[in-house]
């Protein structure tokens, strides 16, 4: 088996279309072959870039023009807001399992339930 040749496209962020151009298609761009061979299914047309100190502000730009670091910055971000959405998750369900030891169900206050366990372990 031969080892597949490079596409000179692919350095400049271009993507070889001929075989799609030669078959009446609508040429691919770079970004379609990326969710089509990598199976990046979930690839935004566009990302929140950060631009400031903090995250803020953001200027949305889509994908497809988008830099390495546009891409890591964007990614950064979301990595930050996926850690914290994840603490707030894990603080829920910390609640939930505390009323549930307390004996809480339904339409009792949780953290009400909660604190009465945690009073009771000190």
């Amino acid at each position: 088996m031969m080892a597949p040749t490079p596409d000179p496209g692919a350095a400049r962020g271009t993507h070889s279309n001929t075989s799609n151009q030669e078959n009446g298609m609508t040429p691919r761009t770079p970004l379609d072959h990326l969710r089509e061979k990598l199976w990046l299914k979930m690839l935004p047309d566009s990302i929140d870039v950060p631009t400031g100190p903090g995250g803020s502000p953001v200027i949305t730009k889509p994908i497809a023009q988008a830099t390495v670091d546009d891409v890591a910055f964007a990614a950064e971000a979301l990595f930050r807001q996926s850690v914290a959405l994840h603490r707030k998750a894990d603080a829920l369900r910390q609640i939930h399992d505390l009323a549930r030891r307390a004996g809480a169900v339904g339409t009792v206050n949780a953290t009400a339930a909660a604190a009465r366990i945690v009073d009771s372990v000190e």
